[in-house]
């Protein structure tokens, strides 16, 4: 299935529409337990919107969400299991071979922390600060525990010294 997104905007605390960042263009899909359950948790902590919901087909529901640069399609497919049940023996997500986290590349780098911060949403990791070496960056979990990094747009300091 192929999924296209739009801007995705948070809801602010008065009802109005906000960005809770602004993404140089991402894309990922994740196959989840519960499409309706990620939708909402994408909806209220990243403040991303429903932009496609096709009829489900196949014992697969799909829900795109997406904006400000960022779409994520989540998939619900019947009889999917999680991989600790699949290979109980796998301790973490990079002992298997493949993708192992999504992420995306931020413009508003305080904005997106403190947006962050205001929907109470965990960090797992970070956040780093930037040095002259990295952008700064950070690791959150989504209510299904898959990891997403969001990194700052190269700065000028960083864009000179790889020059």
């Amino acid at each position: 299935m192929f999924a296209f997104f739009l801007l995705a905007v948070a809801a602010a605390s008065d009802g109005a529409p906000i960005p809770v960042t602004r993404a140089q263009g991402a894309f990922f899909a994740l196959s989840v337990p519960d499409a309706d359950a990620a939708a909402t948790w994408y909806s209220d902590k990243l403040g991303l919107t429903v932009i496609m919901r096709p009829p489900e087909q196949s014992g697969t529901q799909v829900i795109v969400v997406g904006g400000g640069g960022l779409i994520i399609e989540l998939i619900e497919q019947q009889g999917a299991i999680p991989l600790s049940q699949a290979a109980p023996a796998v301790k973490h997500d990079t002992m298997v071979l493949g993708p192992f986290k999504a992420g995306a590349i931020v413009e508003d780098w305080d904005g997106l922390v403190a947006a962050l911060k205001m929907r109470g949403v965990p960090i797992a990791m970070g956040p780093f600060p930037r040095t002259a070496e990295q952008r700064a960056n950070l690791i959150i979990r989504d209510n299904n525990g898959n990891y997403i990094q969001f990194v700052e747009s190269r700065p000028a300091d960083l864009e000179a010294k790889a020059k």
